[in-house]
């Protein structure tokens, strides 16, 4: 098993956690049992010193002949020990005295019961004293018990924790073998058909559990990660084909033009002209490839936007004046709305009039003659709103989800006429996100478009210089 394994941890794991609790466990019991056998021997040493002393008073006559008595029980095998009130010793049982237990009693005894631990080391006792008076007389009486029969009781009771940890600790190594491939099986087969998808079957999915855990939750989000992916893969594939194909066309006229010019003497005018179409449709292709490489850069985050403050006035100006000059040969109308009030932004001042230059530029592409552009800004204290509305065909419900994909025309909307290879709005909302702004639009066939950027109004610390 490797043992950097999530398999080999878990189990690692388990016996640790089984192992921890059962040595908690063991513990508290071999406490528990030493001190529970503890009082029973103190309260059996009570007892029989208890039931010593009555012996000792006989039925209550005036001369219970305590010697007398003594002697009768020298040889039955109790532990005990009585003095007189002086600490002189006037018997000890048979065994205390094989023993060779020295007779000490405690001198400063009371009548309170007390409990020692005394004896040879050969012979360790648990001693119970106390001082009784008996008929007139004053006796300190002891009765013991060996310590070894007790911790005979410990001893076992340690041996069989021993031979019990050895068999649950092997157990516990079962277990948590067990239970880690258990556990982990339903992983392994979340890593096994995950393993099974390629480009080639990007749609497949992995199988999601009805456990309501955290593995069901695994599979579906790994589940919609390869949606994203598929999604990701497909508009990268579309994107690829779609920019082989409009770099085709161009590079064929290019190469058509430069064949047909080639192959026989042309005049000056005609070698002119070819060289107009190879060199229009160079510039068109160069364009192209521009277009690409910034989106391409923005995709992978190398497109970074130098952000400043600016008055979005002065932009919203020179975008309308663009679209006046470009609206002039189709003699399209176009109005500017814009109030007295600053309107401070932060954002790349020059990504931001590219952004205003392809919203205004696509109003006039399909905005037919005779109709209006409409540029306009305003601001609340919080967002400067920046829009650009035309009279134009139009946008179908169903095309607008699709107007800002890469190379994407609407054979309803964008008529093969129109130049340009469907990257104005894609490159439109890369710049609206890299400057923190929101590109929205709204439009009905027939009736025109409205496209609104919308972003933060900027504190200013510093009044803004315009350019009117």
């Amino acid at each position: 098993m490797n043992v950097r394994s999530l398999r080999f941890r878990l189990a690692l794991w388990y016996f640790c956690s089984v192992t921890a609790i059962f040595v908690l466990a063991a513990t508290g019991y071999w406490f528990a049992i030493r001190s529970g056998l503890n009082t029973a021997r103190d309260e059996g040493l009570r007892y029989r010193l208890i039931g010593l002393r009555a012996y000792l008073e006989g039925d209550g006559d005036n001369d219970p002949q305590v010697e007398s008595r003594l002697k009768d029980i020298y040889h039955f095998g109790e532990l005990y020990e009585v003095f007189d009130d002086n600490g002189a010793v006037i018997a000890q049982s048979y065994r205390l005295s094989l023993h060779k237990v020295p007779p000490q009693p405690p001198l400063d005894l009371g009548s309170e019961i007390r409990f020692e631990s005394s004896g040879p080391s050969d012979f360790p006792l648990r001693i119970a004293w106390q001082k009784v008076p008996i008929v007139g007389r004053t006796f300190i009486l002891g009765a013991a018990d060996p310590q070894a029969k007790y911790e005979g009781v410990l001893t076992r009771f340690g041996s069989v924790l021993l031979m019990s940890t050895a068999v649950i600790l092997l157990v516990a190594t079962l277990c948590g073998v067990w239970l880690g491939r258990r556990a982990l099986a339903p992983v392994a087969r979340i890593s096994d058909d995950a393993r099974a998808i390629t480009e080639s079957n990007l749609s497949a999915r992995l199988a999601v559990p009805d456990s309501r855990d955290e593995l069901q939750q695994l599979s579906e989000t790994l589940n919609e990660m390869l949606e994203r992916i598929e999604q990701s893969f497909k508009r990268t594939k579309q994107f690829t084909a779609d920019a082989s194909h409009e770099l085709r066309a161009p590079l064929t006229l290019i190469y058509t033009a430069a064949q047909y010019a080639l192959r026989r003497p042309r005049t000056r005018d005609e070698l002119v002209d070819s060289l107009k179409r190879i060199l229009a449709e160079s510039r068109r292709t160069a364009a192209l490839i521009d277009e690409l490489l910034l989106l391409a850069r923005g995709d992978a985050g190398r497109e970074p936007a130098q952000f400043e403050h600016a008055d979005a006035r002065a932009l919203v100006r020179d975008a309308a004046e663009q679209a006046r000059e470009m609206g002039a040969t189709k003699g399209i109308h176009v109005n500017l709305v814009l109030g007295v009030e600053e309107l401070p932004v932060r954002g790349s001042e020059v990504k931001l009039r590219r952004l205003l230059l392809i919203l205004v530029d696509n109003a006039i592409k399909y905005t037919s003659s005779g109709g209006t552009v409409t540029v306009s800004a305003e601001t609340d204290d919080s967002t400067v709103t920046i829009s650009v509305a035309d009279t134009g065909v139009g946008i179908s419900a169903d095309d607008l989800s699709h107007i800002f994909e890469r190379f994407w025309r609407a054979d309803k909307v964008r008529s093969r006429e129109v130049n340009g290879a469907g990257l104005g709005l894609p490159i439109a909302r890369q710049i609206a996100e890299q400057n923190g702004a929101r590109l929205d639009v709204r439009s009905e066939p027939g009736l025109g478009s409205v496209f609104t950027v919308s972003m933060p109004r900027a504190v200013v610390t510093e009044r803004v210089t315009t350019v009117a």
